[in-house]
């Protein structure tokens, strides 16, 4: 069922009329039908399900027929620290990270991106480019809300962003021994997880200092080394796997 996602509290019987960019989407792009059913998403993460009732190009009208609670969303609040990547790269990372699970992503330029400064830091453009790949895997996945993808910012900015806002920073290394991930998640409940991936010339030894300085893990993820793209998605389900499954 498509998939709206609202920035308001939804209730039983209500009639939502749409704004222009989702009556397009609904009646241009899917070119739906009155009578036909959209899930709405509600800004609390509640779904209702709804039926179109008038459909113009600009103004699509909404019944409300029932409202439930969403169950796709992991507990876990994961933070994903992802140093940017060139081209399809990045929005691949993007698109699975949100079909996994994660809450956040922040873009982070770190010494050995390919992708100059410019085009992570301060670039609302690629931002908002971003963004709409979070909504689409959000749609498509079945997820409760849109996961931020933030502003950029650098390598150390989010290292303190991670410091002050979760319980466990993870950092896999390629060069990291002995640790894994799953021994460097402890008994006790963790809530918020953030994971900082490298760019595609991994990170450097000075960074991986800096980032055990600042309270985050090392860990190595096996013998094999993943490419960019992969290990956020990958490191996604493991924790998701260790908690949820």
């Amino acid at each position: 069922m498509t998939r709206i996602f609202l920035e308001h509290i939804l209730r039983y019987d209500e009639k939502v009329v749409l704004d222009k960019d989702n009556s397009h989407y609904i009646s241009s792009v899917l070119r739906m039908r009155e009578g036909e059913e959209v899930m709405l998403v509600g800004s609390d993460g509640k779904e209702a399900v709804s039926e179109v009732e008038t459909i113009t190009k600009n103004e699509v009208t909404l019944h409300i027929t029932s409202v439930r609670d969403n169950e796709s969303e992991p507990r876990l609040n994961i933070t994903l620290y992802q140093s940017v990547s060139k081209g399809e790269r990045m929005d691949l990372t993007i698109q699975k990270s949100v079909e996994l699970g994660v809450s956040t992503i922040v873009p982070v330029w770190s010494s050995r991106c390919v992708v100059k400064k410019d085009a992570v830091i301060g670039n609302s453009s690629k931002n908002d480019r971003w963004q709409k790949i979070a909504l689409e895997a959000a749609r498509q996945s079945g997820r409760g809300k849109v996961p931020e993808v933030t502003d950029g910012m650098k390598f150390e900015q989010a290292l303190k962003k991670a410091a002050s806002e979760c319980d466990l920073v993870l950092f896999p290394w390629e060069e990291a021994k002995g640790l894994t991930l799953k021994g460097a998640l402890s008994d006790k409940p963790l809530n918020n997880i953030g994971i900082f991936i490298g760019p595609e010339g991994g990170f450097s030894e000075e960074e991986a200092e800096i980032a055990k300085e600042n309270g985050a893990v090392p860990v190595t993820l096996g013998k094999r080394i993943l490419r960019t793209e992969t290990a956020g998605p990958a490191v996604l389900s493991m924790l998701l796997f260790h908690d949820e499954l």
